[in-house]
Parts: structure tokens; C-alpha cells; sequence
């Protein structure tokens, strides 16, 4: 069939996931459809649109390459959360081929789905809610087409959803600021974990919070502040250095005191930290471990003393800025 050309939404791109089918996620109903269709063949036709698009998710989530392509047009056109991702679909192909032959391409799955058909009843647009393993909440829409009584997809665009109230610091993020990354060679540069701002609560009911820079000229440097009840109960000056003699070590000032240090003794690690010294009275060990999106931390000293745990999430520092 001859496809009518169809105009570009604009878009935003991937290199997230996708997810397991979506039987469950509700079609809206389309707006009235003014051709001689039956209601009830009007909704065989979005059923069948959205099992299109719940089986292309479930290819990509079970990495099945050959399944996830052949929903796509021959001219269709794939937008990611990039400026600079607009595939067609050999190029879309190409990109997402190391992904899928690796066993693991993306995950989304689909909340919310709303599905309108054009009165001519060959073509369809489609918007989406998505929840996805590597994105966060997401947007998808597109358009698909009838062709030989099989509906196709004619183009996704995939955009990442920010609330209003943070639109600030997305598009600080997606402008021109500097990104202060760990060059990733030396030895201290696996400690980049802990870069950035962190945040949690004691079990005695402290807010508890660190902020560290990135891994940097043979260190890191950091921070700390308790607060309870909107008063400060405690800080310290903080930073892991390394040394000469390749020894990696936490320097602790609590109160700005003269200084602490605890040695590392774990193995290298991109997500976990010790840092040890027998010496001193409490604590006598520390251990930084990164799960997911939070930083766990394990204070200890020898037996008998207390041990001290918390866990803490990822935080952004909001920067007021000059209108």
C-alpha cells in the first residue's frame, strides 16, 4: 500500500530497556471514528495494535532480535532520549544489535496506553507510559500502519518525562554545564561510587548526609552533616586520598578535629569500600556499599562496641539561580 507521509513528533531517544507484555494496561477508548467500521471492529483493531506493541516490548526485554525488527516498517523511524538518535531502521538495527547479542537489550513496560485510528482505518497513533529498568518514567508515542492486514510500526518516539518542578535542573543537565567525571585510570578512581550528593535516616531518627566530589587529582573530597529536628547535631571534613606508597586512605575530621585515618583493606571494587584502623577507639571500621541507586554504610568498632548502620539515596542539591 502507498503510506501517507507522516510527520515527525519531536523526539528524544534510547539506550535503556524494554519491558514484558502488557495485557493488563488498559486502551483507551479512540475518538469516534467516522467510517463504516463497526464499534466492535474499531476495538478488535486496538486490541490488536496493542498486542503489536506488547510483543515488541517483550522481544526487546527477552532480547529476541529477529521478533523486535519484524514489527518495525521498512521505513519506520526510531527517536531516542539523544538529540543526535534518529534511526532509521538499519540504523536502529545496527545500534541495538551489540545489545541484543549480548542477551539483554532494554526494559519497558507499558502503564498507561491510549491508541486513536485514523478514520481511513490504515493508519493509528499511539501514546504510552512507560516504566522502565534503566530510563525511569518515560513517554512513548508513534504511529502504526496497516499493511497487508498487518499492523506495523511506523515510528516511536521515546522521551523521558521531567516534572515541572525540576525542569530546572534537567535543563541545566541537558545544557551546557561542565560534567565533573572520574578520568576512571587510577587506582582511586573506583571509588567514584561515591560521587555526588546522598541523603537517609538513622534508626534513631538522624538525617544523614554526605556530599563527595568526583575521584580527582589522586582523591576525593567529602563531607558530612546530622541533623535532627531541623538542628545540626554533628559534621566532618572528609576525603580519601592515595597515597605514594599506593595505599588508599579515608581521612576523617569529625567537628573539624584534628584529623583520622583509616586505611583501605578491601579488594578493589566499583561499588564497595572498607576502610580500617585498629587503632583507633570508634569506630575501627567503615564499609561504603553501593546498591543500586543507594549507598549502605556500616560503621563499627571491635567486639562488644556498637555498630552503627544506615542506608542512603541518591539526592540532587537544588542551586537557585539568577532569573
Amino acid at each position: 500500500m502507498m503510506l501517507r507521509p507522516v510527520v515527525a513528533l519531536l523526539a528524544v531517544t534510547v539506550a535503556a530497556g524494554c519491558s514484558p507484555a502488557c495485557p493488563e494496561c488498559a486502551v483507551a477508548p479512540s475518538s469516534p471514528v467516522a467510517s463504516t467500521s463497526t464499534n466492535g471492529s474499531i476495538e478488535k483493531e486496538e486490541h490488536a495494535i496493542a498486542g503489536v506493541l506488547d510483543d515488541w516490548h517483550d522481544a526487546a526485554a527477552k532480547a529476541d532480535e529477529e521478533r523486535y525488527f519484524s514489527h518495525l516498517h521498512e521505513a519506520s523511524v526510531f527517536l531516542g532520549t539523544d538529540a543526535t538518535e534518529r534511526w532509521d531502521k538499519k540504523a536502529f538495527r545496527a545500534y541495538s544489535h551489540p545489545h541484543f547479542a549480548k542477551g539483554k537489550a532494554w526494559t519497558f513496560r507499558s502503564k498507561r496506553r491510549a491508541i486513536v485510528i485514523d478514520p481511513r482505518g490504515d493508519l493509528a497513533h499511539f501514546d504510552e507510559d512507560l516504566e522502565t529498568a534503566g530510563l525511569g518514567p518515560a513517554r512513548g508515542s508513534g504511529v502504526l500502519a496497516k499493511v497487508d492486514g498487518r499492523w506495523q510500526i511506523l515510528q516511536y518516539n521515546l522521551a523521558i518525562t521531567v516534572p515541572n518542578e525540576r525542569f530546572d535542573l534537567a535543563k541545566e543537565a541537558a545544557s551546557g554545564a561542565r560534567v565533573l567525571a572520574s578520568a576512571g585510570k587510577a587506582a582511586i578512581d573506583d571509588l567514584a561510587f561515591l560521587s555526588g550528593a546522598w541523603i537517609g535516616t538513622t534508626k534513631s531518627g538522624e538525617t544523614v548526609e554526605e556530599h563527595w566530589t568526583n575521584a580527582a587529582a589522586g582523591s576525593l573530597l567529602g563531607s558530612g552533616r546530622t541533623s535532627k529536628d531541623g538542628k545540626r547535631v554533628f559534621f566532618e571534613h572528609l576525603r580519601i586520598e592515595e597515597r605514594p606508597d599506593g595505599s588508599i586512605v579515608y581521612v576523617a575530621q569529625p567537628l573539624g578535629k584534628s584529623p583520622t585515618e583509616f586505611k583501605r583493606t578491601s579488594a578493589p571494587s566499583k561499588t564497595e569500600a572498607v576502610f580500617e584502623n585498629p587503632k583507633h577507639d570508634w569506630p575501627k571500621k567503615i564499609t561504603y556499599k553501593r546498591v543500586g541507586r543507594t549507598l549502605e554504610v556500616r560503621v563499627e568498632g571491635g567486639p562488644k562496641q556498637p555498630v552503627e548502620t544506615w542506608t542512603m539515596e541518591q539526592a540532587i542539591v537544588e542551586r537557585i539561580t539568577a532569573k
